[in-house]
């Protein structure tokens, strides 16, 4: 489940819950159109920004936030493992009864030869990290009856992982420099006295991401690089969308 938060252009808000099926919807219909943004956060939730033009100068903005309802928390490395394990198996399931001889793998979940035990389930379970589907009968070792659930990977976990791929980082200028450090091979700096004479004023803000495909140096200040840092952010989200299963 979700919360979602509309906010409408003359700043008014509205807030309800949703399904994961509704925000898999609404996301789906929000990719490729037209003035229509979208941003994964590392909270597994995500933000829907779309622009409406009324006639004025400036287009308005309405918004659609959807975050877990329960908090996915940090997700550790052996958390994505499970997870990628999950997601990367047709027919994973959560054992929720068995015989005697087999109770010890009840509350475990399978996947393939991955297994994540009681434990781990229970927290992937309880903070919305995994989905769990309607019971089904099924066998212990092809001979002894047992229940098991299909489980998948929640949206609000594959946001989450998505995005914590996705940081993206901005550093400020490096204000007075030598204009050889910056390549700029006879330049003449301030025309003053002081310890700043010669020297030129480097606005540039390098931002890059934690993906390592994305780099930009913010000639026009840190505003300049953060606007595009997150018009990366947005461009990945939308590619990613299309993924979803």
């Amino acid at each position: 489940m979700f919360t979602e938060t509309v906010t409408a252009t003359d700043g008014t808000t509205e807030t309800g819950t949703a399904t994961e099926a509704h925000a898999l919807a609404t996301l789906r219909r929000a990719v490729g159109r037209r003035g229509v943004t979208i941003e994964a956060t590392r909270t597994g939730g995500v933000i829907i920004e779309r622009e409406i033009w009324d006639g004025g100068v400036i287009p308005k903005r309405r918004t659609i936030v959807f975050e877990p309802a329960v908090p996915v928390g940090n997700i550790t490395a052996r958390m994505r493992e499970d997870l990628d394990a999950i997601d990367g198996r047709a027919g994973a399931y959560l054992v929720t009864k068995a015989e005697p001889e087999f109770r010890v793998n009840v509350g475990r979940i399978a996947a393939g030869l991955w297994g994540v035990a009681p434990g781990g389930t229970k927290r992937l379970i309880d903070r919305g990290l995994v989905g769990v589907g309607a019971e089904y009968s099924a066998t212990s070792n092809g001979f002894l009856p047992e229940t098991r659930a299909a489980v998948r990977v929640s949206l609000a976990a594959r946001l989450a992982m998505f995005a914590a791929g996705h940081r993206t980082r901005t550093s400020s200028p490096a204000g007075y420099v030598r204009p050889a450090d910056i390549g700029m091979e006879g330049a003449v700096g301030l025309n003053k006295p002081g310890k700043r004479a010669g020297m030129v004023y480097d606005r540039r803000s390098p931002s890059s991401c934690t993906c390592r495909g994305w780099t930009y140096h913010g000639v026009d200040g840190p505003e300049d690089a953060r606007r595009r840092a997150r018009q990366h952010r947005q461009e990945v989200t939308a590619a990613f969308v299309r993924t979803l299963p």
